[in-house]
């Protein structure tokens, strides 16, 4: 028996269900599941298919596309970020959106932060954080502070941040107590800061293409500086 067939088979029925009101059709049978995974295939798309993969541990879905037209990537993104609760601010609310992410590769810390408004990219900004101690955790606060730094430049008196690190937000609103310097400093910089934040958790992983964008530049940026 396939692992976990039922709940693949819900997830991807939602999903079939909400492309198909934007004019994608896509199938899939019992061929389709295998253990923690269902494939779809898009029938009018020249070739490829969609993967979607179910982590029992997290109760998390995510999304993997492998398509010959690109034309569709946005799309799909779009809805498979609605239909997970991933949805942005339009660019008519002029309210921007960042993704930011840390990464820790053998000994070097990147950080990664993508700034939209709307759909439309406005900034990346990554690079590399010298003190390796807190190891991805001073990656991941670093990201917030650039954020918050380009926004000060660009007069943007508004953003949303998007984060898979809990700390990021809990720090900040003295949920966490900040027990070390890099930790402080983050919570000191953050109380300073005259730009009003939103905060969004997103769990790392879970086919949130944005939140993947912030992720790349931050390992990018990890292995650049290893280089």
């Amino acid at each position: 028996m396939t692992l976990h067939k039922n709940e693949l088979q819900s997830k991807a029925l939602e999903l079939q269900n909400a492309l198909e009101k934007q004019n994608i059709k896509v199938f899939f049978d019992d061929n389709s599941f295998r253990d923690y995974l269902v494939k779809l295939h898009p029938g009018g798309i020249s070739g490829g298919n969609l993967s979607i993969y179910y982590k029992p541990t997290k109760n998390t879905y995510s999304l993997k596309k492998q398509l010959n037209n690109s034309k569709f990537d946005t799309i799909i993104d779009s809805v498979w970020n609605k239909i997970n609760h991933f949805e942005t601010y339009t660019a008519k609310t002029g309210i921007y959106e960042a993704f930011v992410d840390g990464s820790y590769i053998s000994g070097a810390i990147g950080y990664g932060a993508i700034i939209y408004l709307g759909d439309e990219i406005k900034a990346e900004i990554s690079g590399t954080v010298a003190d390796t101690r807190f190891r991805q955790f001073g990656g991941e606060l670093k990201s917030v502070i650039e954020t918050i730094k380009w926004c000060q430049t660009n007069d943007i008196k508004k953003i949303r941040i998007n984060y898979d690190y809990q700390g990021i937000e809990k720090f900040a609103t003295g949920k966490w107590k900040a027990s070390n310097d890099v930790s402080r400093e983050y919570v000191d910089f953050i109380i300073k800061t005259k730009i009003k934040i939103e905060w969004r958790y997103i769990k790392s992983h879970t086919g949130n293409s944005k939140n993947d964008k912030a992720d790349f530049l931050a390992k990018k940026a990890a292995v650049r500086s290893k280089k």
